[in-house]
């Protein structure tokens, strides 16, 4: 490079730098103008989130959440929090068309000790076993409103049972029947849904029952229609049965694992009676008719109707809520039935529950 005869040596080293700088700079420059674009899109997510919550609040006050506050007091918090100890019951009837011989579990006792937080209509709480020994999951996600309520659950218990009864068995000759000893055999996995619509929703609370989110004033009642789905397992290791029992077990029951689908439809009536200030009673019966298949694949119209079995629903509660802190105690019982070819499954289980808790964040 010259100018005016005179000649100017520029280093290697000096032309990188200078390249460096002339790449460097749009870059540089494209960078803050991304960081600007993506704190702009990000304002505009938050701002439209918020409008989505507030739309969804109040479709959900003006179209689901309709009352009659001469009946229903609404709830005036947007949290709650509870603490509940609850005690399951459950037993499980494996049993043979034919022959008539049956064998029926229970589990050992289990005490859990949960901790709950509810927002509106969404309750979300997870729940811990007291005592040791095997491994149990129960974890539940519910949803309540004075139309609809929507519940969604997780149950899994490996082992721990006990052989309560015994149908068909013989020792030394005799016929036995009461039999109780431990067996370490059986798993069980359920999970599922259930969406359930309120006819007299004005003026009967059904969660004032059962999520305490509302105070029934006055006493009422109403029919419900609801649709369940489900999907149960049984593992059945019948190898660990007591050669008394296992050599005479019959080939339909040496089942290894039966699973299924359980989709059902139930109607039924729950009447809240106030029989003082701030406290009720409730007792609610649900019949229903479901649909159970390994496949859920319809073969032919007699294996649809083999299909079909009657399932029950039962629930009662009694509540002290003075809209701040409530106190309480509830029972919710299932009974499940299912019939395959030769084998036949009734399933019965239920919790105890007793719970505290207290309302807070008052709603402007």
């Amino acid at each position: 490079m010259s100018t005016a005869g005179t000649t100017i040596y520029i280093r290697p080293r000096t032309i990188i730098l200078i390249v460096l700088l002339l790449v460097a700079l749009p870059l540089f420059s494209q960078e803050n103008s991304t960081k600007r674009h993506l704190e702009s899109l990000t304002h505009a997510i938050v701002d439209n989130t918020e409008e989505i919550i507030e739309d969804t609040k109040k479709f959900i006050e003006d179209n689901l959440d309709d009352k009659d506050s001469v009946y229903v007091t609404p709830n005036l918090y947007n949290f709650t929090i509870m603490t509940q100890f609850s005690s399951d019951f459950e037993y499980y009837r494996f049993s043979s068309h034919k022959n008539e011989q049956s064998i029926t579990f229970s589990p050992r006792s289990r005490n859990r000790l949960g901790l709950y937080l509810g927002w509106r209509w969404i309750f979300l709480g997870y729940s811990l076993d007291l005592e040791d020994g095997n491994p149990k999951t129960d974890i539940n996600l519910s949803l309540y409103t004075a139309k609809v309520g929507f519940d969604i659950f997780y149950r899994k218990r490996d082992n721990g049972y006990r052989i309560q009864r015994l149908n068909g068995f013989k020792k030394h000759g005799y016929e036995l029947d009461e039999y109780n000893q431990d067996f370490n055999g059986l798993t069980v996995r359920q999970k599922g849904f259930n969406v359930y619509y309120i006819f007299n929703h004005r003026i009967f609370s059904y969660p004032a029952a059962y999520s305490q989110s509302t105070n029934q004033r006055i006493s009422a009642g109403s029919f419900i229609l609801g649709i369940n789905y489900s999907e149960q397992s049984f593992t059945f290791d019948n190898s660990r049965l007591d050669p008394i029992i296992g050599n005479q077990l019959l080939p339909e029951l040496k089942f290894k694992n039966v699973e299924y689908n359980d989709l059902s439809i139930n109607f039924g009536y729950s009447y809240n009676w106030v029989f003082a200030k701030n406290c009720l009673a409730n007792i609610s019966l649900t019949p229903a008719v479901g649909y159970k298949n390994s496949s859920l694949r319809l073969k032919s119209s007699k294996e649809f109707l083999s299909n079909i079995n009657v399932d029950f629903i039962t629930r009662a509660a009694i509540v002290y809520n003075n809209s701040k802190y409530y106190a309480g105690a509830s029972v919710v019982s299932h009974t499940y039935s299912y019939s395959k070819n030769s084998l036949s499954i009734i399933n019965t289980f239920g919790t105890i529950n007793l719970y505290v808790g207290f309302n807070f964040w008052r709603k402007k």
